[in-house]
């Protein structure tokens, strides 16, 4: 009697380690998914506490003549400070008021366009986010200050600070 696997049997274990890997592999990414939309809520959650601090120093919520963020009026991009049409970064602007321990700045790695963005208007203060592991939507951000970042930007997520 010979001991040993056949071909065949070596081939049906190695397809089934690779169906079973594969399944790890998709439930990993999506675990991965998650864990990055969880910090994203837990970043908003930062900002708006950050925001509220700096509405008790200054009176509002880093707006108009703040020289932050997008012409200094602190809309846009959360992240880019490019020393023209974004004078500083609303991250850096929270950092240098003390308001935050470091720039808070989404899980991608995203610096700029695609991070966080922060809109203020008669409704009140709106920060967005686009989170990974919920559907896009065209109808996300309706009702807010930039109804249209949902189509435009893909952002499906946000929080509303009270005027």
């Amino acid at each position: 009697m010979r001991r040993g696997f056949t071909l065949i049997e070596l081939l049906i274990v190695i397809a089934i380690i690779g169906i079973l890997s594969a399944t790890v592999l998709v439930s990993l990414n999506t675990a991965r998914g998650k864990a990055r939309d969880a910090r994203r809520k837990s970043d908003i959650a930062q900002i708006e506490r950050a925001l509220y601090l700096y509405n008790d120093k200054y009176g509002h919520f880093m707006e108009t003549g703040s020289g932050c963020g997008g012409n200094g009026n602190g809309n846009g991009y959360f992240n880019v400070g490019n020393g023209s049409s974004y004078p500083i970064a609303m991250s850096q602007c929270l950092v240098n008021e003390g308001f935050t321990g470091g720039e808070i700045i989404d899980p991608s790695g995203t610096r700029g366009t695609g991070g966080y963005m922060k809109y203020s208007c008669a409704q009140g203060t709106y920060i967005y986010a686009k989170l990974e592991t919920v559907p896009q939507s065209s109808t996300a951000t309706d009702g807010t200050c930039q109804a249209g970042l949902d189509s435009a930007y893909g952002m499906n997520y946000y929080k509303h600070i009270a005027p």
